[in-house]
């Protein structure tokens, strides 16, 4: 039986059955040791020269890799028969540093090396957020950024210049909307969740009456009306909403946000600490009107509703969360209204993912020399980093849920084996969690475990699970 993250590869095409099995031989170690060097998670110096071929070989791209996991993807989604999926958009930047640059890399700044992947993922629509898998991923080089004089210069290009670029980064939403609605087709109906980011009047024009969507607004000064108006008593997006009734409340907590390494990050997504807010929810309909500066062969409006978020009793010196939601879901009623919320507050699911990979799997460390290599190893860690996510995921929002959810039979065999305390047959998706970060060196009344106790715990399951499978091949 192979394992579960050798199942991820099984049905890689890479053009030789030779390169299938070496991806799942190098995945099962990986696996088995997340955040370890490639040296130390190798069993010998031939394995590791091996490792280095494979990642190193020119015939091996990352695509066929990620569409092997985004194929158990699709077998995952399509067994939970839910119909519906969330499909979480979103874009990170991989630093890899070192003075020797990477061949085929791009630059984050000056002096750093790196790169952009905007990632879908599609999690469950079902309240639990329970996350299948990777179902799109682009990934996006820069130059280095220009010097000071550059940077007035494109200051002076207008806006309907960098509208009509045709290389233009922001393109990569609706590319990956389009590519990952296809994929889904036929199994799941997916709505997209989009960061501010995203929002653009020409993107909302290509999803509407075609995509199901949940975008927060960037734009809240542009000019729209009630479905009741015209243009000739228009007002902002931002005054429109605010005139809204409340139609439901919600209280939410609010988990801490440490200062990102990028200042324009921290603009993006303030520092803050953990709280418990009260939330006002009001709903209605607009009319947005096309800018001046787009084509004119998009259309003048667009009708779109909106669900506006807004916390009261904010403590005194604290920024009161607020989002502008624009969506095609229904909004008749406060049911519907919460809906989009929740849908929407799914989003962060995502940027977990982005933890689990660069904190979980480490890998911002891997020591390649090529971006071709790098992407490879990507793709190998990504179906690693989903399973690490799907535990944490599981832990936190369906404690109760049995342990299989969150790990085969033969591994919950195997922590039952190595645990520091019993482990119930009957086990839960949460004391299997807390059980695995004990193993990393958690101490349960210090809280929910973080990404680095929960490492080095399934780094010790997954060892352990592979020292046991080999001394049984021995004695068969």
């Amino acid at each position: 039986m192979i394992s579960a993250v050798e199942q991820e590869f099984a049905g890689a095409e890479l053009g030789d059955a030779r390169l299938t099995r070496r991806a799942m031989e190098i995945a099962v170690r990986w696996g088995a040791s997340p955040a370890a060097s490639f040296p130390k998670m190798t069993a010998s110096e031939a394995e590791l020269q091996g490792l280095y071929r494979f990642l190193e070989n020119d015939s091996v791209e990352y695509e066929p890799l990620l569409a092997a996991h985004q194929a158990q993807t699709l077998r995952r989604i399509e067994d939970e028969r839910r119909g519906v999926v969330l499909v979480l958009h979103d874009t990170t930047s991989f630093a890899f540093g070192g003075e020797t640059p990477r061949d085929g890399m791009g630059w984050l700044g000056h002096d750093q090396q790196g790169c952009f992947a905007h990632f879908a993922l599609a999690v469950s629509a079902d309240g639990s957020r329970r996350p299948f898998g990777v179902v799109g991923l682009s990934v996006f080089m820069r130059d280095r950024p220009p010097r000071r004089a550059e940077k007035e210069k494109k200051k002076e290009v207008s806006k309907k210049e960098r509208a009509a670029n045709p290389d233009r980064e922001s393109l990569r939403w609706g590319e990956l909307i389009e590519e990952t609605s296809q994929l889904l087709l036929g199994h799941a109906i997916p709505i997209h969740i989009l960061d501010r980011e995203a929002e653009s009047y020409e993107l909302l024009a290509a999803m509407i009456g075609k995509h199901r969507f949940i975008a927060r607004a960037r734009v809240l000064d542009r000019w729209v009306a009630g479905m009741e108006d015209d243009f000739t008593e228009h007002a902002k997006l931002r005054v429109l909403v605010e005139r809204s009734v409340p139609v439901a409340e919600r209280a939410v907590h609010l988990n801490r946000r440490r200062n990102a390494i990028f200042p324009s990050q921290n603009k993006k997504h303030p520092p803050r600490d953990a709280r418990d807010a009260h939330l006002e929810v009001a709903a209605t309909t607009i009319r947005m009107k096309r800018p001046d500066y787009l084509s004119e062969e998009l259309p003048s409006t667009l009708d779109v509703n909106v669900v506006h978020v807004r916390e009261v009793e904010t403590p005194d010196g604290v920024e009161p969360v607020e989002w502008l939601l624009l969506t095609t879901e229904p909004i008749a009623n406060a049911e519907d209204a919460l809906r989009v919320v929740d849908n929407y507050r799914a989003r962060w699911t995502i940027e977990e993912y982005f933890k689990a990979i660069k904190t979980g799997c480490s890998y911002e460390t891997r020591q390649l020399e090529s971006a071709r290599a790098l992407l490879v190893a990507l793709a190998l860690c990504i179906p690693i980093a989903w399973q690490m996510l799907l535990l944490r995921t599981q832990s936190r929002t369906d404690p109760d849920a049995p342990a299989r959810t969150v790990l085969t039979e033969e591994q919950l065999d195997v922590l039952r084996t190595i645990a520091r305390k019993p482990l119930p047959h009957t086990a839960t998706a949460r004391q299997v969690y807390y059980a695995i970060a004990a193993l990393g060196g958690h101490l349960e009344r210090n809280g929910p475990p973080g990404w680095q106790t929960l490492r080095e715990g399934l780094d010790k399951l997954f060892f352990a699970e592979q020292v046991l499978a080999a001394q049984a091949a021995r004695e068969m």
